[in-house]
């Protein structure tokens, strides 16, 4: 036997001949070259082929791809994700724009010059450690058969050669599998450990290794199988002993039972598997149409912002052709009048200078003349023009620049409100009308009017009428004269005389609010309503492109004293949206603006007073012209 120091030699020869030893160590290193060269490798390894790079290149997250075709595999949309840290980066100018490591490529070109004339060098070695041991083995037949016997624990196929032999397992051993196996506790530190033996492998065949009897008892305490001598020796003193066929039949069963517990365990574990990489797909396609959506939403920005850089700069250039041709007229006007005053001048110098006579003749037209270019000259003075402030010119975006700056992810609305101080009703219908969002950056797809009568609130029944809503509809009171920017929604068909209540939500893609306070209603008796019927003569209305013009004479029809209003409400047809308002002012034509071309629109006149009493007049529906 040989100290530890031995165990770790990577190349040891024992020749033993009479009584002396002949021993050749080759030194250890403090770490093996195979190892460095392992950790060399994995420096310069890309982490997706595991290949020296080739064209190295360095991702933002500063983790090194080979460009072709490891990190253009990974290429998607202007991102890339790291295989190392799994971060995406975003590269703007595609995958041509991330440097190359050029200080990388030279380190592997040396290093590759290297490795070739280190491997050059070992076969020089190998051959003559080789020629060495063919004069050593000749005479160390022994030693050779030791060194020969491999250890039954490694893997097939990197088998190390033993160190030592267990009798009581019946197993050779590595240094390092006998450091996992036997480790300094019972029942292992009872084993009797020798030099590796050849015999030690085929004695699992049933004899017992120390008496050579059969193994027909098995030791419950040691977990190994005994011959009946063995029984009575101090190893197994006191110990419960079985025969073998029941602790083979015993331990089988558990093994077997073990054995399909963990193919249970391993299908639950595939199925989750297959689940997790599934749900991984999916939430990788989810991000994929989020990204979509929102590189979508903001291309419309933009091609928003283009139209009206593109609007603005025609407007200018419009403008800059009209004053450049005013401009360039009045130059032309002033050219020609300096030119003639230049030949008038010219004229008159030469006629001073001649005789009397002549110059008496052409005296009194000349003077005409040069009073008529003298006023000519006065006229055509320089004019400054207002190109330093081009009024009506002046763009400032400051407010839109902060709208931008304050966008973000689309959230649930804010939960809406019922203006009970402008509600109405009548016989069968109610009016609601709903308070504009109090934060301007709600976004709301549609209303729900929940509502009931006091016999269906005793039953716990209640009816849902669904609003659509454009959000673009919020800000129309800015665009459209006389509109509102309020929502309201009529609720029809009720019994008459009852009471109602109501509560309404508002919705987006983002989720629900919570319903608002509920509001209290009781329609009419029949007769009860004191205010006239309106009334839209359908024949005298007028449709134009973005534009209907409504005929009605009921808001001059009504005496003042009856403070009566009257509003006019439209919406697209057939689509359950929300009604428009306009405010009628005691005239017969009312035109409608901001229409979509070629569309049907539902026109109602609705009149109420201050007590909350209201009539809806018949509804019409126009065709808007083709634009």
């Amino acid at each position: 036997e040989f100290g530890d120091a031995f165990l770790f030699s990577p190349v040891s020869v024992i020749a033993t001949n009479g009584n002396h030893a002949f021993e050749h160590v080759r030194a250890a290193p403090a770490k093996s070259p195979v190892k460095a060269q392992m950790e060399v490798d994995s420096d310069l390894q890309c982490p997706i082929c595991l290949e020296l790079f080739s064209y190295p290149i360095i991702l933002p997250c500063s983790h090194v791809l080979c460009r072709s075709p490891c990190a253009e595999h990974l290429f998607d949309f202007n991102f890339i994700r790291c295989p190392v840290c799994r971060d995406n980066c975003y590269v703007s100018g595609g995958i041509g724009s991330l440097p190359r490591v050029i200080a990388l490529e030279n380190i592997i070109e040396r290093y590759k010059a290297d490795r070739t004339s280190r491997e050059n060098t070992n076969d020089r070695n190998k051959s003559a450690d080789s020629s060495f041991l063919d004069a050593s083995l000749s005479s160390q037949s022994d030693v050779e058969k030791d060194s020969s016997i491999l250890c039954n624990l490694c893997n097939s196929v990197s088998k190390k050669k033993a160190k030592k032999s267990c009798l009581d397992c019946n197993v050779s051993y590595c240094s390092n599998c006998l450091l996992l196996t036997h480790q300094k506790k019972d029942p292992f530190n009872t084993h009797e450990l020798v030099s590796p033996r050849d015999d030690v492998s085929h004695s699992v065949t049933g004899l017992c290794s120390k008496h050579s009897d059969q193994l027909s008892l098995f030791c419950k305490d040691c977990g190994v199988p005994t011959c009946t001598l063995c029984k009575d020796s101090s190893l197994h003193k006191d110990h419960f002993m079985i025969t073998i066929e029941s602790a083979y039949t015993d331990i089988k069963a558990s093994i077997d039972e073990n054995l399909q517990k963990l193919g249970v365990s391993q299908e639950k574990v595939t199925s989750s598997l297959q689940h997790q990489r599934d749900n991984l797909k999916e939430m990788q396609q989810k991000i994929d149409r989020k990204r979509s959506e929102i590189n979508a939403q903001c291309d419309q920005l933009l091609a928003e912002i283009e139209n009206k850089r593109s609007f603005f700069l025609a407007d200018l250039e419009y403008e800059e052709r009209i004053r450049q041709n005013e401009q360039e007229e009045l130059i032309k006007v002033m050219e020609r009048i300096l030119g003639s005053s230049q030949a008038l001048y010219s004229y008159t110098s030469e006629v001073l200078n001649e005789d009397v006579s002549e110059f008496l003749e052409v005296a009194n037209t000349l003077s005409e003349k040069l009073v008529k270019a003298t006023a000519d000259c006065e006229t055509a003075q320089f004019q400054p023009s207002d190109c330093d402030v081009l009024p009506g010119k002046l763009v400032d975006f400051r407010k839109e620049r902060n709208v931008i700056r304050e966008m973000n992810y689309l959230l649930a609305p804010e939960t809406p409100s019922i203006d009970v101080t402008r509600c109405s009703r009548s016989e069968d219908t109610v009016v609601l009308v709903l308070s504009p969002p109090r934060n301007l950056h709600d976004v709301i797809d549609q209303y729900e009017i929940h509502y009931c009568s006091e016999e269906q609130k005793s039953l716990e029944i209640e009816d849902t009428l669904i609003v659509k809503n454009v959000p673009e509809d919020r800000l129309l009171g800015k665009i459209v004269p006389n509109c509102s920017g309020v929502v309201v929604v009529l609720v029809e068909n009720l019994c008459k005389s009852t009471t109602y209540y109501f509560c309404v939500s508002a919705s987006n893609q983002s989720g629900r609010s919570a319903n608002s306070e509920v509001v209290q209603c009781t329609t009419l008796l029949p007769g009860e309503s004191v205010i006239p019927a309106p009334v839209i003569v359908e024949s005298l209305c007028r449709p134009f492109a973005t534009s209907v013009q409504i005929y009605s004479s009921s808001p001059q029809d009504v005496a003042a004293e009856q403070h009566i209003s009257h509003f006019l409400l439209y919406r697209p047809r057939g689509q359950s949206r929300a009604w428009k308002t306009l405010s009628l002012y005691g005239r017969q034509d009312h035109r409608v603006f901001g229409l979509i071309a070629s569309t049907d629109y539902e026109f109602v006149i609705l009149g109420c007073n201050q007590r909350g009493e209201c009539q809806v007049s018949n509804r019409v529906v126009i065709h808007t012209e083709q634009s």
